[in-house]
């Protein structure tokens, strides 16, 4: 039964006031996806590996965060024991699928998704806080934001949480719990911004209200217990509730 917009949203009305936007960041401020799969492909055929990991694979594949942790669960899962790679290959894999990564990002070929841009600068404008709450590392992320945005991300975001920073990623709720740390904040002056099944878990085991909007990779999955779907970026586009509590 779908829910009424009254019923999904009615977590989100507690008193205190939404201080603090936290974004995931691969699928959600950015497409981010098709080039790490890229890279990913470039290094297994850099090692001769015969490994490739189609749209399909790499689906499944994002249920698993960290990429050094994908490339561990693939070797595990899918390679015959006689092919299984060691730890250390797969820490020289994953640094050249890195290298590969950020060529990709450095020459213009990953860019914010479509009202990303606007929605950082009206919160900016509104005086809430910005962070970034993301399993990939925090090179990635410096990158990807300098690339897309041309401005320091520390001039835009507060704090930074990335999966170098915690024992644990997501599902995890470490890399949130991080943020509400390192920020002084309570879960209810926040709210997180995700794409996927993964994400939206790490953000409510921190109790934070959590607004999805699928990416092209997240299409499908379980989002039931997002207080907020969202079909874009776009602010004209977010549902009245959230310009409501945002003042957008």
């Amino acid at each position: 039964m779908k829910k009424k917009e009254s019923d999904r949203y009615r977590n989100c009305t507690g008193t205190k006031e939404v201080k603090c936007l936290i974004f995931d960041c691969d699928g959600t401020l950015a497409e981010t996806e098709e080039a790490h799969r890229n890279a990913f492909n470039k290094a297994f055929q850099s090692n001769k590996l015969g490994w490739n990991w189609d749209q399909h694979i790499y689906r499944r594949l994002l249920r698993v965060a960290g990429g050094k942790e994908r490339i561990q669960f693939y070797n595990n899962s899918f390679s015959s024991k006689s092919k299984q790679i060691s730890s250390k290959d797969i820490e020289e894999i994953h640094l050249q699928k890195t290298k590969f990564y950020m060529q990709s990002v450095s020459q213009g070929f990953v860019q914010l998704r479509p009202g990303i841009r606007e929605f950082l600068e009206k919160a900016k404008y509104n005086k809430k806080k910005l962070a970034i709450s993301t399993s990939t590392s925090r090179d990635n992320v410096i990158l990807l934001l300098k690339s897309c945005l041309n401005e320091n991300p520390e001039d835009v975001f507060s704090f930074i949480s990335t999966g170098d920073l915690v024992k644990k990623k997501k599902p995890s709720p470490d890399l949130y719990e991080l943020v509400l740390e390192e920020m002084n904040l309570m879960p209810e002056e926040c709210l997180a911004f995700e794409d996927s099944r993964i994400g939206l878990a790490s953000a409510k085991r921190a109790n934070i209200n959590t607004a999805v909007n699928p990416s092209r990779y997240s299409v499908g999955d379980n989002l039931d217990e997002a207080d907020y779907f969202l079909t874009s970026f776009l602010l004209e586009q977010f549902p009245k509730s959230l310009r409501r509590i945002l003042s957008l």
